[in-house]
């Protein structure tokens, strides 16, 4: 079996967050939270373990929040091991929305060992004009983590984040702190910029494509240019959508001339485990090369019998006038995680600039 990411948080790290605790409060009961975690610890899915901890240092540390917090800052003292910090996260955001100032100061430093990009969803959704005073200061701040913080933790959509209204209601309050990160030295960063326009681009897209044309303009005339990495990576939902707006932003053709020579899908029958491969040929009838963004569509069965597309990136192309390219793919059909297949009559459609243009399809058994 695959190592489960629960097992990073062990015994290991309840022992070193207890030596760490014991230097600045000597008074600290290092079996009572030993024994209080390692009861349930093994049970315990990840989350859980985190929350587990994070509680649990606040039963046995000081009932003053102030004074414990100063020992869970001071925890980090000469640098922890990965995932160790990650609990020290979670009591500011379970133990710590009741002292936003002193919680969010603590950020500052808590968040160079494990991102507090979790711990701050409740101070966003309590105190968010406080929140916001410090997320405009991290932004110019020294350190890569801090300045990411400001982009990751806004994020409307953050994976394993508890969702904040005010995010989804005002993409604003994002969009301002991503202006000021858009060219951010740290690609970590700028990635996190990237990640938050694509939640962005799920619920407002015009909003988005807008933004990034903004900073591409401003990129003309100033030193500093926009990263091409960025903007395409935050326009990766869009594309596959194909937004129009999105495909002439990055230069692709949103009306393609073409004729399709050949798209078929072999084998025309298959079982779960198999794979298929997608034949497509296609000529240039535009007097002008074209640039195109090329997917296919797979219009998956559900168990109620009805369907669901799902579009994948096939490739890109710059075809010349008249010119002719003859393309393949092959792609396992196989059970996962965030798919189950269903036997049934699969469509497959051709994407080109967003436009569909060809179908084929399989059937599973």
């Amino acid at each position: 079996m695959a190592f489960q990411l629960k097992h990073h948080i062990n015994h290991d790290v309840v022992k070193l967050l207890s030596d760490r605790f014991v230097i600045n409060h000597a008074d600290f009961d290092v079996e009572g939270f030993d024994q209080t975690v390692m009861a349930r610890l093994e049970s315990l899915e990840l989350k859980d373990r985190i929350n587990l901890v994070a509680d649990s240092m606040a039963k046995y540390l000081p009932e003053d929040y102030p004074a414990a917090l100063a020992i869970v800052v001071g925890a980090t003292e000469g640098g922890l091991g990965d995932w160790v910090a990650w609990p020290l996260c979670s009591f500011v955001e379970r133990h710590g929305v009741d002292f936003p100032q002193e919680s969010l100061a603590a950020m500052t430093e808590l968040t160079k060992h494990w991102s507090c990009e979790f711990a701050i969803r409740p101070f966003l959704d309590q105190h968010l004009d406080l929140t916001r005073q410090f997320l405009r200061t991290w932004v110019d701040d020294d350190h890569e983590a801090v300045r990411r913080l400001p982009s990751e933790g806004t994020r409307p959509l953050l994976p394993w984040g508890p969702r904040v209204s005010a995010l989804s209601d005002d993409p604003q309050i994002g969009l301002e702190l991503l202006r000021a990160l858009r060219h951010d030295p740290s690609e970590t960063v700028r990635r996190s910029v990237a990640n938050h326009l694509n939640d962005v681009a799920k619920s407002h897209p015009d909003l988005v494509v807008a933004v990034l044309t903004q900073w591409l303009h401003d990129s003309d005339s100033a030193a500093k240019k926009i990263d091409d990495k960025l903007v395409r990576h935050a326009l990766r939902t869009l594309i596959k959508q194909g937004h129009p707006g999105a495909l002439s932003l990055l230069g692709f053709t949103t009306e393609p001339m073409l004729r399709i020579d050949q798209f078929s899908c072999t084998p025309e029958r298959l079982s779960v485990g198999s794979s298929i491969e997608l034949a497509l040929t296609l000529t240039s009838t535009s007097e002008t090369e074209q640039l195109l963004a090329i997917d296919f569509v797979v219009h998956h069965v559900k168990a109620s019998g009805k369907t669901s597309p799902k579009v994948f990136k096939w490739t890109t192309n710059s075809l010349g006038p008249g010119a002719s390219v003859r393309l393949t793919k092959v792609r396992k059909i196989q059970q996962a995680t965030t798919r189950t297949y269903h036997p049934g009559f699969h469509r497959v459609e051709l994407q080109v600039g967003g436009r569909k243009l060809a179908e084929t399809s399989f059937r599973l058994d």
